[in-house]
């Protein structure tokens, strides 16, 4: 992977939310991939990480397979266009007797006038027996039409099952394995299979712990493909058709073919044959004309594939709905940094490309009293993140442009400023403008004393039974030092993660001695509140630390907990134990706890330090932790 390709997917892991399956995209340029990765797992019952091999359900992109198709045939001679489907289709008949009049352009243009969708059978773990043409001709055969065929077009899945039975019945194939022999076999698109001739060699993604859905709609929807593939079909139409398609096809495909009988409606007559637009324009982007774009949406993925001429360049992008993008947006973004880093090209409209100058300037990690921030550019866009010692991120502003001074979005505007040799981030609202937080910058060497301390968990020691504040933020902490910025120490606190309070609470400090460190923090306004001083002592060999008006513990060499009951723990530590704390180490999994009295907690932290299950506020029943701690109040 180069390093632009590892760039982009950084700013992609930026919009991401910290829960999501899988995300994949390819951005394919003059016939050669220019980028491509997947993020995520493969998600269901036990998730692996996604790679290349990994498909989706790229749902109505699937059109683009059936427009092809038919139009393949009627290059042959064996369909036309305007000829009723009943011509090709004889056992599709309706009660009202319009639908005599519908074509196969009218199927491909949204035009046809059917009512829409035939949900049985739509989407399946399994296909097992299911017929879905009969149970199509059965549902269209109780169904009435919305209008004269071709007097508008609204979107339709029903005209593309049609055009699939049109398919198979000339050709005498099953329509997969048409697909396959005339379309994904010439262009090598090995991942790109119907339901009914899925490649074994490519895992099918499913959204978090459910099943994988299989989509019996076939023509409108059925077609499951890694993004690579998505590009190489969406490259026929930059290649002349790449010797599956003639270029007359290509070129009818292409045009605008929906109707609409409203003069106001811009949208319906954009459609082509299997595209969404065929005429895409983008007030955000200069993408030049001819633009086609194609989206698909099923129970559990949303896709999209965008083909622009004016860069010779086909995109493509896939997501579980658990990753919550605008994939649309989302792959322009991305299209937008590669021109912008590679081309030098600002594709991004109502913006500039910041100089190298500008880039150094904002780039970096940037502090607050309980975040740690990192500002990175990509191309014209500046993202300001928050990253935790866990894994987790959350972005404070995502996609901000650059106006030639700062970056700005809709509702918002990022600049700097300096003052007696440290440099602020400015936030700027539609209320007022205030400092937001303070650059780091390297400080003198940190002891030994400091650097034996990090990587080592220290777990709170003082609490209470009642004490709510230490399992919503402050649960637990290890520290690190900044590498990028030497001698500063961050103290990486655990809670339950998700507190509507702060959140995950980083807190950057420098020492002061080997055994205390303070906030340095010179923010006016709110961002330099509650700054905390680390004091450390050691104490019969266990070292302590008092800080935020808690007491921690070094937890490392915690005993190993051997079923151990309150009653128990009260008899043999109570008068021994100066905070009424216990913690012990769970090194295997645990499935039962023991049954805690009234006026005291069990706490249940992961390896992470985070509270995972707590007897003072947890609802659910706990089943089972593998590895972590156990922390008692007596």
């Amino acid at each position: 992977m180069n390093d632009l390709t590892k760039k982009l997917s950084r700013m992609l892991s930026y919009e991401l939310p910290n829960e999501f399956t899988s995300v994949s995209y390819a951005i394919m340029i003059d016939g050669r991939f220019a980028a491509s990765d997947t993020l995520g797992t493969t998600g269901g019952k036990m998730p692996v990480p996604a790679d290349s091999r990994c498909t989706y359900n790229v749902a109505s992109i699937s059109k683009i397979f059936c427009s092809i198709a038919v139009m393949q045939l009627v290059e042959k001679g064996l369909l036309d266009l305007d000829a009723p489907v009943i011509d090709y289709v004889p056992e599709f008949t309706m009660p009202d007797e319009r639908y005599k009049k519908i074509t196969l352009r009218h199927c491909l243009s949204h035009s046809c006038a059917l009512p829409g969708t035939q949900w049985k059978g739509f989407s399946v773990t399994e296909p097992e027996d299911e017929d879905y043409y009969s149970e199509f001709l059965e549902y269209v055969g109780h169904s009435y039409l919305k209008a004269e065929p071709g007097y508008y077009s609204t979107y339709c899945n029903d005209g593309f099952t049609l055009a699939e039975m049109a398919v198979k019945n000339v050709s005498g194939m099953p329509y997969h394995g048409y697909c396959l022999k005339h379309i994904c076999e010439p262009l090598g698109l090995e991942s790109s299979r119907l339901i009914y001739n899925l490649n074994p060699e490519y895992t099918l993604i499913a959204e978090k712990k459910g099943p994988a859905e299989k989509l019996l709609i076939q023509g409108g929807a059925g077609f499951t493909s890694n993004m690579e593939d998505i590009c190489r079909l969406g490259s026929i139409f930059l290649n002349k058709g790449a010797g599956i398609l003639g270029e007359a096809s290509v070129r009818e495909m292409g045009l605008c073919q929906g109707k609409t009988f409203l003069e106001a409606d811009e949208r319906s007559c954009k459609y082509g044959l299997g595209w969404d637009q065929v005429a895409y324009a983008n007030q955000d982007f200069d993408l030049g004309e001819g633009v086609l774009t194609k989206g698909g949406n099923s129970f559990q993925f949303t896709s999209q594939l965008i083909v622009i001429p004016k860069y010779n360049a086909s995109l493509a992008i896939a997501e579980t709905h658990d990753c919550n993008l605008n994939v649309q947006e989302m792959i322009l973004k991305l299209f937008a940094v590669w021109m912008a880093e590679e081309k030098g090209v600002n594709i991004r409209r109502k913006s500039k490309l910041p100089s190298k100058a500008a880039v150094k300037r904002f780039e970096g990690m940037y502090t607050m009293p309980t975040a740690l921030l990192d500002l990175a550019v990509f191309g014209p866009y500046l993202y300001v993140v928050g990253i935790h010692r866990t894994g987790l991120h959350y972005a404070r502003f995502k996609a901000l442009t650059y106006d030639g001074k700062g970056f700005a979005g809709p509702d918002v505007r990022i600049d700097q400023t300096s003052f007696d040799g440290e440099t602020y981030l400015t936030f700027k609202d539609k209320i007022t403008k205030s400092p937001l937080s303070q650059k780091l910058k390297a400080d003198r060497p940190l002891t030994q004393a400091w650097k034996a301390r990090f990587g080592r968990p220290y777990i709170v020691d003082d609490i209470n039974a009642n004490d709510i504040v230490i399992q919503e933020i402050l649960t637990g902490f290890m520290m690190s030092e900044i590498e990028e910025y030497p001698g500063n120490i961050v103290l990486s606190f655990s809670g339950s993660m998700d507190s509507g309070v702060y959140g995950p609470i980083e807190s950057t400090v420098r020492q002061v001695t080997d055994d205390v460190a303070n906030g340095f923090l010179l923010t006016p306004s709110n961002p330099s509140r509650d700054l905390l001083t680390p004091m450390f002592e050691v104490i019969d060999g266990i070292s302590y630390c008092h800080v935020a008006s808690y007491v921690y513990k070094d937890c490392t060499d915690a005993p190993v907990y051997a079923g151990q009951t309150f009653e128990e723990l009260k008899e043999a530590y109570a008068p021994k134990v100066k905070h009424e704390n216990v913690i012990f180490r769970v090194k295997k999994t645990l499935r039962k706890l023991p049954k805690v009295p009234e006026g005291s907690r069990l706490m249940v932290l992961d390896d992470k330090l985070c509270c995972v299950w707590d007897s003072l506020t947890s609802h659910e029943k706990f089943t089972k932790i593998k590895s972590g701690w156990l922390h008692f109040v007596l």
